[in-house]
């Protein structure tokens, strides 16, 4: 299996997600042949032309937010290629900030069916929940991480991880087919160490293998 990842932007380095990525990559490796691939935005064009099996965005759609005249990546030719992409069956996986500063008009995020809307200023305790509004118990687990608070059309996808914290709930991870191929959106986490958290860990390793199955 092929898998293609861009990570890393302005406010998410790279180095934060490679390390959680590559031990999910590790875990699949057991019982898959995975081919992990690391690209710029430059490349993904090309890259698609390929047609990987994945397609990992942990990237925010713009590249320089702090400048006056902002730049974003996801051109429209590109915005639309993206799309055909999964609809021809290969599979996209937003995670984190591959949500963040897209034109929510664009293609790809009505394909996503949701969007980051805004998280509390800097690190909390979150909540993750694997059952809706189960804030308590074996379903649960805490983690210091931004908390997305996302836009979802939530009647048109599967809702499978919900978010409590200091602003309220949220949905926090939805997977849904698209075309021929599959699309799962996951919004933790921020930092390296919670991105190597053995619940983080987990359910990584279940969205991939989710967006690989055939």
């Amino acid at each position: 299996m092929k898998i293609v990842a861009l990570l890393g932007d302005y406010w998410h380095p790279a180095e934060n997600m490679t390390p959680g990525l590559e031990a999910a990559v590790s875990r699949l490796a057991k019982t898959m042949d995975i081919d992990l691939q690391y690209i710029t935005h430059e490349e993904v064009s090309s890259v698609l032309d390929a047609k990987p099996d994945l397609f990992i965005i942990g990237k925010m759609g713009t590249l320089n937010p702090k400048d006056e005249k902002v730049i974003t990546w996801l051109r429209d030719d590109l915005d639309k290629k993206v799309v055909r992409f999964v609809e021809e069956g290969g599979s996209v996986l937003a995670w984190h900030s591959g949500m963040a500063s897209y034109d929510n008009n664009s293609n790809y995020i009505q394909m996503l069916r949701g969007y980051f809307d805004f998280h509390p200023p800097g690190l909390q305790d979150v909540t993750y929940m694997l059952k809706e509004d189960e804030k308590t118990g074996e379903n649960t687990f805490p983690l210091v991480d931004e908390q997305y608070f996302v836009v979802c059309d939530s009647e048109n996808t599967e809702v499978d991880l919900w978010s409590t914290g200091v602003d309220g709930d949220s949905l926090a991870a939805w997977k849904h087919p698209f075309g021929k191929g599959k699309v799962c959106c996951f919004t933790p986490a921020h930092t390296k160490e919670a991105n190597l958290d053995e619940n983080v860990l987990k359910l990584l390793v279940e969205k991939i293998e989710w967006t690989l199955s055939k």
